[in-house]
């Protein structure tokens, strides 16, 4: 059954969807902040309309669509018509193949990247029934740093063919012959692009997406942001309305006491370490984009991605309660540390998709085993 985004909803996703980003997708900021300024324009009403997957037909198609770079860089920048070029430039290349690209999904969540289509819906049309569905569809059910960790790509199925787009209106379809090639490709091209580029692809049927994807996701988000939410109005422990929202619990509520980072081939690397406000504990997170791992001060490792690592800040000013990417966290600020399992999906043995992170966790400065949730 579809139903009607409202504003308020969007607002509501954009806190589940920055929270289950696990440090990255863009800050929640970058989202409201756009939000804001289309709810201003009174011209255009703020309102999509969201699908289930078992509404569309068998042979329509659905798209990713994100915006691709440093989020530290695009933190001072503009973003949407870059997306909607590379929509545009995919919607072309695939119709070259007899295949209608008719809706929209998320690449991951994140404050910035879940928006992204839904932004891209908005600007498709004054008249909200004219405008492009998005369906209620994630690409990972969590935030990712490259096309090659990816859940699609690690269960066999390419980011063929890529659009891509610039804010000054360039369009550009990539057909590379597996994703790592993909991923060289548009990360070249955000490098040229000042740091940023909207791109879209795989292009899915109905039952590639249930195959490769988290179908369900936006709900999902949108559950998790309305009980953030009510935690933040009532003042309540955020665990406490999220567990039965969501499969979670609390590795510590502890401050920042030094943050590292530095910018790696587009990616934002370092490390955040924590001392927990009660016991003092110390944990070290390392980070790629988003969270990769938690070490222990002894070096043990508690948890590595796929999994989860989510951060809410508890400091009692503006950002209470606000979920957390990496390039909103700040030295001092009091934050809680809640892990949560990924979607089955990345750990299923006929593709082991979860082996794709190996490598984004050796450049993060892990190269032990991966280590789930439990």
């Amino acid at each position: 059954m579809s139903t009607i985004l409202r504003r308020s909803d969007m607002e509501e996703i954009l806190y589940g969807a920055t929270f289950l980003g696990a440090g990255g997708g863009g800050p929640l900021k970058m989202g409201i902040t756009k939000l804001d300024s289309l709810d201003a324009n009174k011209e255009s009403t703020v309102e999509i309309e969201l699908l289930d997957l078992d509404e569309i037909k068998d042979d329509d198609y659905g798209a990713m669509v994100a915006c691709l770079g440093s989020p530290e860089a695009m933190k001072n920048s503009d973003y949407g018509p870059d997306a909607v070029f590379a929509f545009e430039a995919l919607q072309k290349a695939m119709k070259l193949e007899n295949k209608e690209v008719k809706y929209l999904y998320s690449g991951e969540m994140g404050g910035l990247n879940t928006f992204v289509p839904i932004l891209v819906a908005l600007l498709s049309g004054k008249d909200v029934s004219q405008r492009i569905k998005v369906l209620d569809v994630d690409s990972n059910g969590r935030a990712v740093p490259e096309l090659n960790t990816s859940l699609p790509a690690a269960r066999g199925f390419d980011p063929y063919p890529v659009g891509m787009g610039s804010l000054s209106g360039n369009k550009i379809v990539a057909y590379g012959i597996n994703d790592k090639e993909s991923e060289d490709i548009c990360r070249n091209l955000c490098q040229l692009y000042n740091l940023q580029i909207g791109f879209s692809t795989w292009a899915m049927s109905k039952l590639e997406l249930k195959n490769n994807c988290i179908v369900g996701c936006l709900t999902k988000a949108l559950k998790v942001g309305q009980a953030i939410l009510q935690a933040k109005k009532e003042q309540k422990d955020p665990l406490e309305l999220l567990q039965p929202v969501m499969e979670c619990k609390r590795l510590t509520t502890a401050y920042i006491i030094d943050k590292e980072t530095k910018i790696v081939n587009g990616f934002d690397v370092g490390t955040t370490t924590l001392e927990d406000a009660v016991t003092h504990e110390r944990f070290t997170i390392l980070f790629q984009n988003e969270n990769m791992a938690v070490q222990r001060a002894d070096g043990s490792t508690i948890i590595t991605v796929p999994e989860l690592i989510c951060m809410l800040c508890r400091d009692k000013n503006e950002n209470a309660y606000m979920p957390l990417d990496n390039a909103s966290t700040e030295k001092g600020m009091l934050i809680d540390v809640i892990i949560s399992p990924a979607d089955e999906l990345w750990w299923a043995s006929d593709y082991k998709a979860n082996e794709c992170w190996i490598p984004c966790l050796k450049r993060a400065g892990y190269e032990g085993p991966q280590i789930r949730y439990k």
